[in-house]
């Protein structure tokens, strides 16, 4: 897959693009091209370069480039690391009570002590009002853009300061909290996991336009009160905060009040939609290596607490993700929900009971999985799946965990997850892949995001729907 310019296309610069998942998003827009994109990791700009062989790539350090002095661009997509802003990491979180540098002490080498890892994440932050405010003052013009991060950046003790030097480039600002789940696209991939994500749109005053939010960022759900589908409405527990995640800190509301606003689960697509159910797994009591201890519990915790009784000796055990890093507090989860966010790491594990299914009656008793998946993080692969092929198992009796099989979870896998196109090119190790993809902003996200930007500045609608093959809407696998 590769993409190519329009030269009559609204520009896109791509900071910290990693291997193109918001620049694959991007693309999928009408009339809008990445001519521009950075990045500090070499073997990522080279995965972007194999899919966007026309963009011209920067490789290295933002902090150490003249981005005052970059090319103007059109829209300006920005997604500074977010490793060491997150508390998934396992640090106690300081960002919050601590002095930051201002912008242009960010330019200044001569530091007595060097920065820490936490210290040069958030300058990468500041970078983005120094690049908008280098071009204001060259009489050039950022029309729109975006700035993606961990929702823990809102935190940050700095944060309206920050948000104001945005403000005070001219710019209309939006502040979003989106899970990847809930983002549904007009043509690229649907994402099958839970990813709770930190947007700030922006958009100069001059176009006169606002976004038209409510079009992009209301996810179709079904109000069984009403009896029909509704776009939902995004409505945060506590009164006056914007940043949270999904379930947490916001839930989706029925937007008629003859229910009184009924609470709403969006539409998702579940884990399963990603796994490759041609791939063999092993038999866990035919390993050389056993499982950790963990990971076997997690296991038999999923069989448990998903194992549904169907006529008192039968039992119906659907897919399981499992978990399968050493932190505790991880459970499996039903491959018939969205996975959860995908990390930097491979800590997923796929494990099913293909062989000791029993189908009685003359016919299958046996249904697809169809529930996403929980987030896909940066950090690894940390699902496993318990199910035979991707039907529902149905047994007879208490389940041997050792006639469970189970295998972890391939790149290409987490991929759909991500939402790229299956045709995508992510070069490098298995290792380097899974990195890629789990530092990736999914393109589903940055597809409705981009969107609404552009119709605000060209004041011309974009279908909210595209004709598209339907493995391509839904971004399911074959079973």
């Amino acid at each position: 897959m590769t993409y190519r310019h329009d030269n009559d296309a609204l520009t896109v610069m791509d900071w910290f693009c990693g291997a193109g998942g918001s620049s694959q998003g991007i693309h999928a827009v009408p009339g809008v091209r990445v001519t521009r994109a950075a990045n500090h990791w070499e073997r990522a700009i080279a995965s972007h370069a194999a899919n966007f062989p026309h963009t011209d790539h920067y490789q290295g350090d933002i902090r150490q480039a003249p981005v005052w002095d970059w090319p103007v661009t059109d829209i300006f997509w920005a997604s500074p690391e977010c490793t060491n802003w997150s508390v998934a990491k396992g640090k106690q979180r300081d960002f919050d009570k601590t002095m930051q540098y201002d912008l242009f002490s960010l330019l200044e080498e001569k530091e007595e002590e060097p920065p820490t890892a936490e210290e040069e994440s958030r300058a990468l932050m500041e970078e983005v009002p120094l690049y908008l405010r280098g071009v204001a003052d060259r009489g050039g013009l950022v029309k729109a853009g975006i700035v993606e991060n961990v929702v823990d950046v809102r935190n940050w003790d700095q944060w309206d300061r920050w948000l104001g030097e945005i403000h005070k480039l001219g710019y209309e600002t939006r502040v979003i909290a989106l899970n990847a789940m809930h983002a549904h696209p007009r043509t690229v991939h649907q994402a099958p996991q839970s990813r709770d994500r930190l947007f700030v749109a922006y958009w100069h005053h001059s176009l006169g336009r606002t976004p038209n939010w409510n079009k992009w960022l209301r996810p179709r759900a079904w109000c069984g009160t009403c009896g029909q589908h509704v776009n939902a409405l995004q409505v945060f527990k506590r009164h006056g905060r914007d940043m949270g995640r999904y379930r947490q800190q916001y839930v989706y509301r029925c937007p008629n009040i003859t229910c009184r606003n009924q609470m709403v689960e969006p539409e998702t697509l579940p884990a399963a939609a990603c796994i490759d159910w041609t791939l063999p797994g092993q038999r866990i009591g035919d390993r050389t290596r056993p499982l950790a201890d963990k990971t076997l519990a997690r296991i038999e915790a999923g069989i448990t607490r998903f194992a549904k009784p169907i006529d008192g000796i039968r039992l119906q055990i659907p897919p399981l993700m499992v978990p399968v890093e050493g932190r505790d507090g991880k459970e499996a989860n039903t491959a018939l929900a969205p996975l959860r966010t995908q990390t930097a790491r491979n800590e997923t594990g796929l494990a099913w009971l293909p062989f000791i299914a029993e189908l009685r009656g003359g016919g299958s008793v046996a249904r697809p999985v169809t529930e996403a998946l929980a987030t896909v993080t940066a950090s690894g692969n940390h699902h496993g799946l318990v199910t035979p092929d991707p039907r529902i198992a149905v047994v007879e009796g208490d389940v041997d965990i050792d006639d469970v099989l189970f295998r972890m979870l391939e790149p290409h896998e987490i991929g759909r997850a991500m939402s790229f196109a299956d045709e995508y090119i992510v070069l490098g190790s298995k290792r380097e892949r899974v990195k890629q993809y789990g530092n990736a902003v999914p393109p589903n996200m940055a597809e409705v995001l981009v969107c609404a930007l552009v119709e605000a500045i060209t004041g011309e609608a974009i279908d909210r729907q595209s004709a598209r093959e339907p493995a391509a809407a839904t971004g399911l696998a074959a079973a």
